[in-house]
């Protein structure tokens, strides 16, 4: 398990901007619904809904739930419930497939055509630790977000469809950020 720092994140999400509508709109949802790759290609326009006070997305792979589109991420703001990258994406498609993200002939992007748009939005990036950066790691920083801000595991455990055990490391290190930004401020007020 390793989150992103804001840093990055806010590096990728610029490089998906500028790469296209569909990228960002799909970079976007990565890092602010907390979904895994399998779980975003099988989603269909009908998944999302949205208005003034949220925006939700229902997933139907494994465990049927919803999950919300936040519209802050690593403490950045990325638009409104009602103009994000997702909505902005979603008007300017011309066709009316059903798949929310699409190939380049309109079929549902694959896990595979995914994979390759994360390595090309990635490329030259690192880890603190040295490491290629991998796709799993936006589930992991929503999540360590998520519990940050102040989401409890239990709720967690809805939103995501893991059980107490698998969400244990990501409390862990949710503490952990938290008590260094804690000593951080500290050191600040000195």
């Amino acid at each position: 398990m390793s989150d992103l720092p804001a840093s990055l994140v806010a590096a990728i999400l610029q490089r998906a901007k500028k790469l296209g509508q569909q990228e960002y709109a799909l970079t976007y949802v990565l890092f602010g619904a907390g979904l895994s790759a399998k779980e975003i290609i099988n989603l269909d326009r009908s998944h999302r809904t949205s208005d003034s006070q949220q925006q939700l997305l229902q997933v139907t792979q494994g465990l049927v739930r919803q999950v919300p589109v936040n519209q802050w991420i690593a403490g950045k703001r990325y638009g409104s419930y009602t103009n994000n990258p997702l909505t902005q994406w979603l008007k300017s498609r011309k066709d009316s497939g059903s798949a929310l993200f699409v190939d380049r002939t309109g079929k549902r992007l694959s896990e595979i055509e995914l994979e390759q748009l994360w390595q090309k939005l990635t490329a030259g990036l690192l880890t603190l630790e040295g490491e290629a950066i991998a796709i799993e790691q936006t589930q992991q920083t929503w999540c360590v977000e998520m519990l940050m801000r102040g989401m409890n595991l239990e709720d967690m455990r809805i939103l995501t469809g893991w059980d107490a055990a698998k969400l244990l490391p990501y409390a862990r290190r949710a503490r952990e950020k938290t008590a260094l930004e804690q000593a951080i401020r500290l050191d600040r007020k000195s």
